[in-house]
This record gives structure tokens, sequence and C-alpha cells, in this order.
């Protein structure tokens, strides 16, 4: 681990594999770049497109909110120059790696040194569905650009707050509901061999409980994305 070469297999990608997995990746329903695909460990345990499409996104993302209230004070606004802070670009750097790192790492501890799952979940893998999906985050860049054009944020706030709002939870959703169909293979077959005695019940409810907290820290993420991007006024 303390060689350059150790960390070569993570970064082999060929440019054909990357696009088809962001292909896949776009649609939040595919499976087949779950965790559970045991015969395709090199497709999935790569690094690259998690540092680079989470990267591309923090960029974006950044442009699109001081880019967007810059469009807008010039389009509905007096002569107010709007004032931004690169604060945003750091915030955005720790929020999106924290998140995109930190709950696959909380899922691998969980299950592999608590629950014990017998079908060890691999972190690399994790995090690198993690990282494909945040591509299903990118329209929402242009959308936050069409919305200052048509929609005056002075004179109708309320509209622009729930525009605002709305592409922000859809793109959470969508997003949040890519990550659980492909973790959900995995944890459903690890959940019904850790709970042999009563198969049904607590495998479903073991299975449940993880998907639940799941979906629950990914959505308290996407509230924090608004907030921090977009602002909460009403």
């Amino acid at each position: 681990m303390f060689q350059i070469n150790f960390y070569r297999k993570f970064f082999e990608l060929d440019t054909i594999t990357f696009f088809e997995k962001i292909k896949r990746a776009l649609n939040p329903i595919n499976k087949s770049t779950s965790v559970s695909d045991d015969n395709d460990d090199n497709e999935v345990t790569e690094l690259y497109g998690f540092i680079w499409i989470t990267g591309t996104l923090i960029f974006l993302m950044f442009v699109s909110s001081t880019g967007a209230n810059i469009l807008s004070e010039w389009i509905h606004s007096d002569d107010k120059k709007y004032e931004y802070s690169f604060e945003l670009l750091t915030l955005s750097i720790s929020l999106f790696y924290g998140y995109n790192v930190l709950v696959p790492l909380i899922l691998y501890v969980l299950t592999t040194w608590v629950l014990k799952f017998p079908h060890r979940l691999s972190l690399t893998k994790l995090i690198s569905v993690y990282g494909y999906t945040n591509i299903l985050w990118f329209p929402i860049t242009a959308i936050n650009f069409l919305i200052v054009v048509f929609v005056n944020n002075k004179s109708h706030r309320l509209i622009w707050n729930f525009l605002e709002w709305a592409i922000v939870l859809a793109s959470g959703f969508v997003t949040g509901l890519s990550n659980l169909t492909k973790l959900s293979p995995i944890i459903k077959k690890n959940s019904l061999d850790l709970t042999q005695e009563s198969p049904v019940n607590r495998e479903n409810r073991l299975y449940m409980i993880i998907m639940v907290l799941l979906a629950i820290s990914h959505l308290l993420f996407t509230i924090i994305v608004k907030i921090s991007f977009f602002g909460i006024s009403v």
C-alpha cells in the first residue's frame, strides 16, 4: 500500500467502458452495476469514475449556484452587484466527496464487523456505485439557469423556491433510487442468510431497516444540498 503500483488497479479503465458505465448509471433502476455482480469485479472496483464524476459535479454545482445568482441579478435586479464566495466551492468538495465516501464506509463497517454479512460488501464497489450515480445530479445545474431566466426571484420568490425544491428533490430521488437499486440485491441476500431461523420476518426486517437508513441519509443529504447551494428562502 506504500507503492504507487498498488493503486494502479483502481484506475485501470478504458474510455469505452467508462462511458458504458455512465450510460447504465443514467438509468436509476438498472441493476447491471449492482454491488452483487461478483462476475464483474473489474468493472465496479475502479475509483476513476467516482473521483472525476464527483469532481465534475462539484465544479458544475458551484458554477450553477453562483452563475445563476449573477444572471438573476443582471436580468431581474437593479444595479446591485452580486457578491459570491469561493467558500461555496470548498463546501461542495467537503459535501459531495464526504457523503459519497462516508456513507459507503459506514455501510461497509456495519455489514462487515457489526452484522458480519457472510457475503462481504466491497468498499471500493460501494464507493464506485455512489460515484457513478452522481451523474444523475448533472441536469439540475442546467435547469437552475433556466429558472432564473424565466422567474424573477424578487417578485416571484415563492415560485422560485418551489421550483428549486422540486428539481433538487427530484434529482435526490433518482440518485437515491439508483443507489438503493444497486445495493438492494446483496443486502437482501445477506439478510436472508443471516436469519435462517425465521427467514421471512427477520430477513425482511433487517433488509428494510438498512434500506430505510440509507434512504433517510440520502434525503438528509439532498436537503443539505438544497440549503447549501440554493438557499431556503420562502
